[in-house]
């Protein structure tokens, strides 16, 4: 059954913040929310409402009310944002929104990253995420940079098991893996958020991928998709290689995804 639509508006999703909480966050650009979230469900408010806490939160004391989310990227936040049901987006939307607030009112580069954020699938997104703890946390420290000549050098391979463990799928969804694998690395390919890529059995990876033992993917990262990473915790600023410093930390609320944190090293 549908649900009914409620005049919820700014009321319900500035509960998620305090007193004065939407104007720290948003500053200027809080003047925009108006009569666009009259009517909003009470879903979709509170999903709103998530994001703006956890970008709150990620700001932290950084948050001024004198600085701007610029409204492009406001519109983006909660054209596609109030529609989100997986927490590993409401991390990464919440992310970008923090990212984007600044002084500087022409920069609404968050606005093109979250629109690439709201063209994924739940898959994608996920799959996202694996690839680029995986590679942060094989390289991490590495002098290698993400350029042209270092990308090739950045390869990492993921087992199967590792990649189908990390991605939580139900019974039915291990029934059509290679499916839902051709999904994402094409889709991830085709938007330029990783570059070469191959999947298969270890014969099939090992012409390319010596250090391959066993069925698996071989990723190769992208400036978009480095950037993408970057954007989604609050490290909008850095240049690439940042990526591998040990002061960037892409944390999630996702236990399963949390462990991908930890997995061994598996680069060349």
């Amino acid at each position: 059954m549908p649900e009914p639509i409620t005049t919820v508006g700014i009321g319900a999703i500035a509960a998620y913040l305090g007193k004065d909480g939407l104007q720290k966050l948003l500053g200027p650009t809080a003047e925009y929310l108006g009569d666009g979230l009259r009517d909003f469900t009470q879903r979709r408010a509170e999903t709103i409402g998530k994001i703006f806490r956890k970008a709150a939160d990620k700001l932290g004391d950084e948050a001024t009310p004198e600085e701007a989310v610029p409204p492009k990227v406001l519109k983006q936040i909660i054209d596609e944002g109030s529609f989100a049901t997986e927490e590993l987006e409401i991390d990464y939307l919440s992310g970008v929104l923090a990212s984007s607030k600044s002084s500087n009112t022409r920069d609404n580069r968050g606005a093109s990253i979250a629109s690439t954020l709201s063209s994924l699938s739940n898959y994608e997104l996920r799959c996202h995420y694996i690839i680029y703890s995986a590679i942060r946390n094989t390289f991490l420290g590495t002098s290698i940079f993400p350029d042209l000549a270092g990308r090739p050098q950045l390869a990492t391979f993921l087992p199967t098991g590792t990649l189908a463990h990390a991605l939580d799928l139900t019974e039915q969804e291990k029934r059509r893996f290679m499916n839902l694998l051709s999904h994402m690395t094409f889709g991830l390919h085709r938007r330029g958020l990783i570059e070469n890529f191959s999947f298969g059995s270890a014969d099939h990876l090992r012409a390319q991928y010596p250090g391959a033992n066993g069925e698996g993917a071989v990723f190769q990262p992208s400036v978009a998709g480095i950037e993408l990473f970057l954007w989604a915790f609050g490290a909008p600023d850095q240049d690439l290689s940042y990526i591998f410093s040990p002061q960037f930390s892409p944390q999630v609320d996702d236990l399963k995804l949390s462990a991908v944190r930890g997995l061994p090293a598996l680069g060349k």
